[in-house]
């Protein structure tokens, strides 16, 4: 039997319900009320959003089906079309599901590429590496050697930042140019070789510079003299045998600033360097 509460409260809901602009106040579906097939449908549908491509779902892992050459062939695709990442996806699983797979040399200097083009310098020195240790007589050899020059290179930081993969590209560039001559890579990887000797240039002449913007001119001679001695081709070199004047004035080697001086003007004459130490503009800490 219903309490007089309770029949109030029946009818107060059945009227606010019934109200054309109210906000019908049904109570809400009982969650058991949903049909069990219709919750495990949902429930399913659900699991497989959140697990896209997980055999959970009850669909097939991608690649599943096709043959080596098809998975090579979406491979080349992907990276032809400028999608690096689904190249690299492709290539991963021929090399895990198809170790047999007769283009494997082809299909591993492809993944050294896509790695590249995807500026994950890291993993492309890797995979050139790697086609280059189990096919060093293969064709694109010069080409694989190459790649491992221009990923060191593109490592390579700014010249206050450390020079260790500067110094390594460098090293690697001049090996393809000695092993590789008369090849178009021997070409490319001279220029990124001689890129790399102009950097490591720059980075002692700034180290010089910072002693000597701190008054530690024996310090700061001792690296430019090492820019004059190492890069002496380079544009750095005139700047260095100025620095190497200034700083001798500084400390009052007024002999030793004259014969910094004479082998600039004589070494350098048309440098900039050259003409503010003739026209006597030079001078000690700035």
């Amino acid at each position: 039997m219903r309490s007089g509460s309770d029949v109030a409260w029946n009818h107060s809901a059945a009227a606010v319900a019934a109200e054309p602009n109210g906000d019908s106040l049904e109570p809400p579906v009982s969650f058991f009320a949903i049909p069990v097939d219709a919750f495990m449908k949902q429930l399913r549908v659900t699991l497989c959003a959140l697990m896209v491509g997980s055999a959970a779902c009850g669909s097939a892992q991608p690649y599943q089906g096709l043959t080596a050459d098809q998975v090579y062939e979406i491979a080349v695709r992907e990276y032809e079309e400028g999608d690096y990442e689904n190249a690299i996806q492709a290539l991963d699983r021929l090399f895990l599901s198809f170790a047999g797979f007769a283009q494997t040399a082809e299909a591993r200097l492809l993944l050294a590429h896509a790695h590249f083009a995807e500026e994950d310098y890291l993993s492309s020195q890797a995979e050139y590496t790697r086609f280059l240790d189990r096919h060093p007589v293969h064709s694109d050899a010069p080409v694989a050697a190459l790649g491992i020059c221009k990923s060191l290179a593109a490592l390579s930081p700014i010249p206050q930042r450390d020079q260790t993969f500067t110094q390594d590209a460098g090293s690697v560039c001049r090996n393809v140019v000695s092993d590789y001559a008369g090849t178009p890579q021997a070409t490319e990887a001279a220029q990124i070789a001689n890129a790399m000797r102009l950097k490591l240039a720059e980075k002692d002449f700034l180290n010089a510079e910072f002693y000597f913007n701190r008054e530690l001119y024996d310090s700061a001679i001792k690296y430019y003299e090492f820019v004059v001695e190492s890069y002496g081709d380079t544009e750095w070199a005139p700047s260095a045998l100025l620095g190497i004047y200034r700083s001798n004035l500084a400390i009052g080697y007024d002999d030793l600033a004259e014969e910094a001086r004479d082998q600039l003007i004589a070494r350098y004459p048309d440098s900039s360097a050259a003409r503010i130490v003739a026209t006597g503009n030079g001078s000690g800490a700035g």
